[in-house]
């Protein structure tokens, strides 16, 4: 009688626990794959998630606009008054010179109140007109005077304000006319190592080629804003300022201290400057 082969049966158990075997880590393998390539996207979202940081940055400023043209502004004939007219102008954002005529109730103290505030003072001189000439009758240069007279006025003018760092003219469309005058206001000018710029009252001024004559720093007034008291006007020769100033890249302009004209001083300069106009002492507008 033969044994019965108990191997048989035993095999086919072997390769059916392997089969599940496999089939088994194969499955936990799949599941471990599949774990892999979530952590892998989760990994990849946390590395290419934006940094926060940069949206807590604060804006860069704004480019600043091109520039169009340099402004030097003159304000004339503070000394007069003390009021919210002329310290109104104390306020407006932009380095304006102010000329201050001497020997007034208000001119010494303007004039350091101006110069602590920031801006640049220059002696308004007084000087003989065509017509009548009046008031500032202890400093006013007329053209009959003897060197001796036009040298201690002078002088007393700018002794009288030292924190002044130049001169215009105040009237004068009879002294710029002449040379004699011109050549001896020139001569104390350049002692004192101050600037002139000539308000052109007449189309005859010699003022501005006598001061180069004796190398005084100087240059001419190219339009006046406020002949017309009137803020439509004022604005518009304003635009024809800075139309000079584009074209021939500075200019300068006098106004005077009226309401009108700080009216629209207050408004424009503004503008003008974030249209790339820049306003600019005169005294760094000489040559």
């Amino acid at each position: 009688m033969t044994k019965p082969d108990y191997r048989s049966p035993l095999i086919y158990l072997l390769t059916l626990f392997v089969v599940v075997l496999l089939i088994v880590l194969k499955r936990q393998q799949d599941h471990l794959d599949k774990l892999k390539d979530e952590l892998a996207v989760d990994a990849k979202e946390i590395i290419e998630e934006p940094d926060l940081t940069e949206e807590r940055k604060p804006p860069e400023p704004p480019h600043p606009p091109p520039m169009r043209g340099v402004i030097g502004l003159i304000i004339d004939d503070f000394g007069y008054r003390n009021d919210d007219v002329s310290n109104g102008f104390l306020d407006l954002p932009a380095r304006l010179t102010f000329a201050v005529i001497p020997g007034h109730e208000y001119s010494q103290s303007f004039s350091n109140k101006a110069v602590s505030t920031g801006y640049e003072v220059i002696v308004h001189m007084p000087m003989e007109n065509t017509g009548r000439t009046i008031g500032e009758e202890e400093f006013v240069l007329m053209t009959y005077f003897q060197e001796e007279e036009l040298v201690r006025r002078v002088k007393e003018a700018l002794d009288h304000i030292p924190v002044a760092n130049g001169m215009n003219n105040h009237q004068g469309s009879r002294a710029t006319e002449s040379y004699r005058v011109m050549k001896t206001f020139a001569g104390v000018l350049k002692d004192r190592n101050k600037f002139f710029i000539d308000s052109r009252t007449t189309i005859n001024t010699l003022a501005e080629e006598t001061m180069r004559e004796f190398d005084v720093p100087t240059n001419r007034r190219n339009i006046f804003l406020d002949n017309v008291l009137d803020e439509e006007k004022i604005y518009s020769q304003l635009i024809q300022l800075t139309d000079v100033a584009e074209r021939n890249g500075i200019a300068i302009g006098i106004g005077h201290v009226k309401a009108e004209t700080l009216a629209v001083l207050k408004k424009q300069i503004p503008e003008l400057q974030k249209r790339g106009f820049k306003f600019e002492f005169v005294s760094k507008l000489v040559n």
